[in-house]
């Protein structure tokens, strides 16, 4: 049967065809929003303040040769433009829905409005998304905020003086800090004075991309989250994120059910801008986790999700695509 989808059949708003196929595997069968946009919270280009990617996740089925010779690849990620791409083999996307992965689990909840290519096995996928009904999620959503708390306290008076001062070394070897891209002769460079003298320019510029990757997530709009966290004093995009994985964490538990686009956008915006205070975040961050405890302890959902009807999921997809016949 033949069911190929080619990536640069699919349309993305604004963005060439031709340059599609960069973007995204072939063979997809579902592909939507993920981010901002899923969550009713994305702030356009347009808009001088606006940090926001388009966020976009798909999965695909593999080769043949993937499963049944020596495998291949299973996760494309790419960013272009404004454009941030990740998509996951189908069978990499089905172990990261058991793990109760919330990014994934996203997509199976999406609102049709955001999914912009559904094959009828994409289709198929996001009808059994029952199979992962279960309180084991508390742990991953739990996690996910924990990790997004950390991140945000995190960056503090010291930590902002310390990424100054490496921009400023980088930045006086004529090295752009948003592309960091030296030759190996700028790397190989000994400073000869300041606060790093005798350090290799290369070691501060990794340095400095570790910052970076660690309190602003990068991307096309790196820039301006990076400006927006020194002005707040801690990552207000970060504090967004908390709060709502916290709210839709307790959601599920009590409901079974994943509320991707979100009735609370506003509120959460609000807090994605600044306007809250860290102590405002921190305490409705402390209230919601106590919350999801005792969600999870009242939770009916089952205690894990049916990892034998995933798999028979898995296999029908696999097998359907490729006509295999099992």
């Amino acid at each position: 049967m033949d069911m190929d989808t080619r990536a640069g059949e699919i349309k993305l708003k604004n963005l060439p065809q031709e340059r599609v196929a960069e973007l995204l595997p072939d063979n997809l069968i579902l592909l939507g929003y993920r981010g901002s946009i899923a969550h009713n919270m994305y702030v356009p280009q347009s808009n001088p303040d606006s940090i926001d990617d388009k966020d976009i996740m798909g999965v695909y089925v593999a080769p043949v040769e993937h499963y049944l010779g020596f495998g291949r690849p299973d996760v494309k990620e790419k960013f272009l433009c404004e454009w941030d791409a990740v998509s996951y083999e189908v069978r990499k996307f089905i172990n990261l829905l058991l793990k109760c992965n919330p990014n994934v689990l996203s997509l199976l909840w999406l609102p049709d409005q955001h999914i912009i290519y559904e094959h009828e096995l994409g289709r198929l996928l996001r009808e059994n998304k029952s199979i992962f009904v279960t309180k084991a999620t508390y742990h991953s959503f739990n996690g996910y905020a924990y990790a997004q708390f950390k991140r945000m306290t995190h960056f503090n008076q010291e930590a902002q003086q310390e990424m100054a001062a490496l921009e400023s070394e980088i930045a006086e070897h004529g090295i752009d800090i948003n592309e960091l891209n030296p030759t190996q002769a700028e790397r190989d460079l000994v400073i000869a004075n300041g606060p790093y003298s005798g350090e290799r320019l290369g070691t501060v510029i990794d340095r400095y991309a570790g910052m970076k990757r660690k309190y602003y997530s990068g991307g096309y709009m790196g820039a301006k989250r990076k400006e927006l966290v020194k002005k707040v004093g801690f990552d207000s995009k970060n504090a967004g994120h908390l709060i709502r994985l916290l709210r839709m964490g307790i959601e599920f538990l009590v409901e079974g059910e994943l509320h991707v686009a979100r009735a609370d956008a506003e509120q959460l915006l609000a807090i994605k801008r600044g306007e809250w205070s860290l102590e405002r975040v921190k305490e409705e961050a402390e209230r919601l986790f106590k919350l999801a405890e005792e969600a999870y302890v009242r939770s009916s959902l089952p205690p894990k999700p049916d990892s034998q009807k995933a798999e028979k999921l898995c296999m029908e997809i696999i097998d359907r695509y490729h006509g295999l016949r099992l």
